[in-house]
């Protein structure tokens, strides 16, 4: 009966997790420009299905390439949703827009050292490049 209960709560924890990171990938899609000018034209089905790949995507390129476990990975997913929801707070709470900039760049700074802790120095050198390229590249598809 535990082992049920534990497996419950693990699944319902996943879940939650995963909305959590569909809503961290559509801010950093978001954060592009050029890329959210044409993301309004979009629907919310082809919005949602580019959400998707760009999370699974991530995901295969953590595991795959970065042979990252599932731990490190749901560990990293949790450090973008905490980064998000501070930078959040940073744009509702703080008064002058260099205040802004400054607490934005000290969370910024600290997510870096985080998922550095997470990864290794090496494979999160290569994901941030990983991930540069590829909203590059969305930038320069829409």
């Amino acid at each position: 009966m535990i082992k049920i209960f534990r497996h419950t709560i693990i699944h319902l924890k996943i879940k939650k997790m995963k909305k959590s990171f569909y809503l961290v990938a559509m801010l950093l899609i978001l954060s592009v420009s050029a890329f959210t000018q044409k993301w309004s034209d979009l629907s919310k089905e082809e919005k949602l299905m580019k959400l998707q790949n760009f999370i699974e995507d991530n995901h295969k390129y953590m595991k795959d390439s970065l042979a990252l476990s599932e731990e490190q990975i749901t560990d990293a997913d949790n450090v973008n949703v905490c980064y998000l929801t501070t930078l959040d707070r940073i744009n509702r709470y703080a008064k002058t827009d260099a205040n802004k900039e400054k607490y934005a760049k000290s969370a910024t700074e600290s997510r870096a050292k985080q998922l550095e802790a997470i990864m290794g120095s090496d494979k999160y050198k290569k994901f941030k490049r990983y991930v540069e390229a590829k909203l590059k590249k969305a930038a320069a598809q829409m």
